[in-house]
């Protein structure tokens, strides 16, 4: 009988290699864990992780991550390498955790291993986020899954872009078996395993670290430009379809620590700047072909670094537009999608964040709300 392995895989990039190896060490002493793999691109983190680390337990093995897709190399080919691997050997349960949580622990395994134990064939970690965090999540992601999947469970997940996830042996094999997931190298990875392990009908568990993610957090928002980008091309290319619906529990909600409450995560004064950087090549010409309203105040930004006009509305009405026109590795289309996204989260940070945490949330659900509202209103 062939012996079914448990497994923690640690995707990593240029984040500070004793990070990554303190994350590897506490995984390694985890009496459910039978191997933790750190899988990172060739070079001397990857060289330093493996040194400290082969040290630390002979459970732990680091290796380079193989080009497997056709994006920018990055994340999604360090978290395929190690989805194939699994795929190949007897791995009965594969967990991923990003490599720059500094406040990691064994319950997160535990939270994971235990709805497994249910029966649950995936298993998503959600927590709490300072208001002015996961920014990409609330203003990209989520709406484009509201308006593309509207009725499903996919808007009602927690954490779409979190890193942090478990797979069973079926969601493993399903996954490793999807081009679409293995094309994806870069930081779209995280919207292709969420979307695939929903239209596979996989059911699905969102367990709750009460504490929240803690992790380095920004200066300027032009750390987040190649996230945004790729993020938004992840979910806008997603394919049409019907999405099944799946066996879903989470845990219930928990009171967000005070910290997290008050914490800022970017610095405000340095991502203004953004928005009065001369136009990329035909960026001018694409801000044209926006709708007038929205063309108008978009072409002013340069000038006066308004962006009081990026309300609800306005980012709704641009994101419906960008996904019949913006193209991954057209320049125009990248900056401009990422001036106004700035632009956008500067107008929520200004008019809600700064309303207290509470207002602050209620306001982003009851965004993604209205626009999943509005997307079975034109479906309909």
């Amino acid at each position: 009988m062939v012996e079914r392995v448990k497994v923690v895989a640690i995707p990593f990039q240029t984040e500070d290699p004793a990070t990554v190896v303190n994350n590897v060490a506490i995984a390694a002493r985890h009496e459910r864990i039978d191997q933790v793999w750190a899988v990172g691109p060739p070079g001397p983190n990857t060289d330093a992780v493996r040194e400290i680390g082969s040290a630390l337990s002979a459970k732990v093995l680091c290796f380079p991550e193989d080009r497997i897709g056709t994006k920018r190399e990055g994340k999604g080919d360090a978290m395929n390498t190690a989805l194939l691997r699994a795929a190949t050997e007897s791995v009965e349960r594969l967990h991923f955790y990003d490599a720059d949580i500094t406040n990691f622990g064994e319950s997160w395994i535990w939270g994971a291993e235990r709805a497994a134990d249910c029966g649950f064939s995936v298993v998503r970690h959600t927590f709490a986020r300072a208001s002015t965090d996961a920014m990409i999540t609330w203003n990209i992601t989520k709406p484009l899954l509201a308006m593309k999947y509207p009725g499903t469970i996919l808007p009602r997940i927690g954490q779409p872009l979190g890193g942090e996830i478990l797979l069973s042996a079926e969601a493993i094999q399903a996954l490793a078996g999807e081009p679409r997931v293995l094309d994806r190298s870069d930081w779209g990875i995280d919207t292709l395993y969420t979307y695939t392990a929903a239209q596979r009908g996989f059911s699905l568990f969102e367990h709750h670290v009460p504490d929240g993610k803690r992790h380095a957090l920004y200066g300027s928002l032009d750390e987040l430009k190649l996230m945004v980008i790729e993020c938004f091309d992840a979910a806008a290319n997603l394919p049409d379809g019907a999405i099944p619906d799946v066996n879903h529990d989470r845990d219930p909600p928990a009171p967000v620590p005070e910290d997290l409450q008050r914490e800022k995560a970017y610095d405000v004064e340095a991502s203004t700047r953004l928005l009065t950087l001369p136009w990329v090549g035909d960026e001018r010409a694409t801000a044209e072909t926006l709708p007038e309203h929205l063309s108008g105040a978009a072409l002013e930004l340069t000038e006066s670094g308004d962006f009081s006009f990026l309300d609800e509305q306005a980012w709704e009405e641009f994101l419906l537009h960008a996904l019949r026109g913006f193209g991954l590795g057209d320049p125009a289309w990248e900056s401009l999608l990422f001036r106004l996204w700035v632009g956008r989260v500067l107008n929520y940070t200004t008019k809600h964040a700064s309303r207290g945490y509470r207002h602050a949330m209620s306001y982003l659900e009851a965004t993604v709300a209205e626009i999943e509202r509005n997307a079975l209103h034109r479906s309909g």
